[in-house]
């Protein structure tokens, strides 16, 4: 913010300075009190455009970027996702880890049948009924009670059968399907626990520009509020002159429209903060009616780069594309095991009992049966499926390999290109503060001439929003060089702009689709052209 002396009072002074002749001297004596104050108000449109924002709101929340990124990280839907994929593939990696051991399993039956043929046929050789031999002598029909009685016949006979069993198998040759499984969902997991590494480091990315871009909307903000109070006080200034003779009604008219263009332009600066600082406390899940007071400075010291031409190999989508080739050629290998026998071994153990009552009574009325078998299967004809599969899973093996190429072409782009950006914005930074000074320096000249005679106001008007401009431009360009260099120094964990993250349940085991990144993760909202012609009049 300004000082409470502003330019158009030094702009109305110095006017009535150049018409000395029909200034009284109560107007002589305001200006050389406004031109003693000149160089405060210098200072304060500097200060307002080059130190960070700070909490002008009372009652404002205040938050660092330190404070914003542990937020964003318990609330991040990115970073949950890429948890619960982590987790899927884990569960996914003991699925196939399974095929490999023991597989064991028990069960207890009881039933109770309502007719039994075997019973049936027991009564009626008991009682010699007609199904039975009728000539028979009294042993035939003690031979019959025999029968009934028999061990036999309370197995088939018995109404009541309860049976618990524990069974197990082993595989002993599965053609290396099991193994190249195994392998598969190994390199999977390891896929998703990279993922979590890339949504953490694309989260910290978008957390800070978005917590600098509402910095800058700050800063925009101030810098366009005081070129509007500045109007202001220029209009009442020029109207004073005009009201006592010292100026034209073309000065007077002039001054007004310049004040009336400025508010729609400190109306804009204003809605892109409103925008800004919604877009922060969207990924940051904080109420929208919550204010925040932004403390952390753009000229703070920035992380320091790392350099892009070493990192191109250690890019996490490069580890995780050439995970994915190694998930399909172990899917490709299990493909092709289906043409293999498969040897199992396999136990079943069982306790039977028969009770009259429907109930066992104890251990003793269980009768064991134990068994155990080697089993050998090979498919002989299965209509072209296993040649499919092979045929299929060859396929994203090849598709995998290709992917990898891609991947690590775009890494080394990625790479290139982050540095030259960076390049790119320090030069700007450098080229603002410098540019700054010597706007400073021209607004201090200018003013001597207009205080003096030798200038209009419309060019010292001119030099003030040339000054304003350059301080726009430092602070964009301070905003730049901050994300630019976090970016880099986040380089090797984040995914490729534009392209799949890969995954290992995709269709192919070699590519997943990935959220897209929020806009504006590669380029500036506020450009710097853009941002000075919003702001200045």
């Amino acid at each position: 913010m300004s000082s409470p002396h502003s330019f158009h009072d030094v702009h109305a002074g110095s006017t009535r300075f150049h018409a000395h002749a029909r200034t009284s001297a109560v107007i002589a004596l305001l200006t050389t009190a406004l031109f003693a104050v000149a160089p405060t108000v210098v200072r304060a449109q500097q200060t307002t455009a080059t130190q960070g924002s700070a909490p002008t709101q009372r009652g404002a929340r205040a938050l660092t970027l330190e404070d914003a990124l542990i937020l964003a990280t318990g609330s991040s839907e990115a970073v949950g996702l890429a948890r619960a994929a982590e987790t899927r593939a884990r569960g996914q990696f003991f699925q196939a880890r399974s095929a490999l051991l023991p597989q064991v399993n028990s069960a207890l039956n009881y039933q109770k049948q309502l007719q039994n043929q075997f019973q049936a046929i027991t009564e009626r050789f008991a009682s010699g009924g007609s199904g039975g031999n009728t000539g028979g002598t009294g042993g035939d029909e003690g031979g019959g009670d025999s029968f009934a009685d028999s061990p036999i016949s309370r197995i088939f006979a018995s109404p009541y059968t309860t049976i618990f069993s524990v069974q197990a198998s082993q595989p002993i040759f599965t053609g290396g399907r099991a193994r190249a499984s195994l392998a598969a969902a190994r390199s999977g997991r390891t896929i998703a626990e990279l993922g979590i590494t890339g949504a953490s480091a694309q989260l910290t990315l978008d957390v800070t520009q978005a917590y600098y871009d509402a910095v800058l909307s700050d800063r925009l903000v101030a810098i366009a509020d005081s070129s509007l109070v500045q109007s202001e006080r220029t209009v009442t200034q020029v109207q004073l002159a005009y009201d006592v003779g010292n100026t034209s009604e073309f000065e007077l008219i002039r001054a007004k429209v310049t004040r009336d263009n400025q508010r729609p332009r400190f109306l804009q600066a204003r809605t892109q903060r409103e925008l800004a600082h919604l877009r922060l406390k969207q990924l940051l899940e904080l109420p929208t009616d919550v204010d925040v007071a932004l403390t952390s400075s753009i000229e703070e010291a920035p992380i320091t780069p790392v350099d892009a031409d070493t990192i191109t190999a250690y890019r996490l989508p490069v580890k995780q594309a050439a995970l994915s080739v190694d998930v399909a050629t172990q899917q490709l290998k299990a493909s092709k095991g289906q043409r293999w026998p498969q040897l199992a071994v396999t136990t079943n153990y069982q306790r039977f009992a028969y009770p009259d009552d429907g109930i066992p009574n104890s251990l003793a009325d269980f009768f064991p049966n134990w068994t155990v078998g080697v089993g050998l299967s090979l498919p002989l004809f299965t209509g072209g499926r296993v040649t499919g599969d092979i045929i299929a899973a060859q396929a994203a093996a090849d598709e995998a390999g290709w992917r990898l190429r891609l991947t690590k072409e775009a890494a080394a782009l990625d790479a290139r290109q982050s540095l030259l950006r960076l390049e790119e914005v320090e030069a700007n930074w450098t080229a603002s503060v410098g540019t700054a000074e010597q706007a400073q320096r021209a607004y201090a000249i200018a003013e001597v001439r207009y205080k003096e005679g030798l200038s209009t106001q419309l060019e010292l008007a001119e030099v003030r929003v040339q000054l304003a401009q350059a301080l726009a431009n430092r602070a964009q360009a301070a905003r730049d060089r901050q994300v630019a260099r976090i970016r880099l120094a986040l380089l090797p964990n984040l995914p490729l702009a534009g392209t799949a993250a890969v995954g290992p349940n995709s269709t192919n085991a070699a590519a997943a689709p990935r959220t897209p990144s929020p806009a504006g993760t590669t380029g500036a909202p506020f450009q710097a052209g853009a941002t000075a012609g919003s702001v200045i009049p």
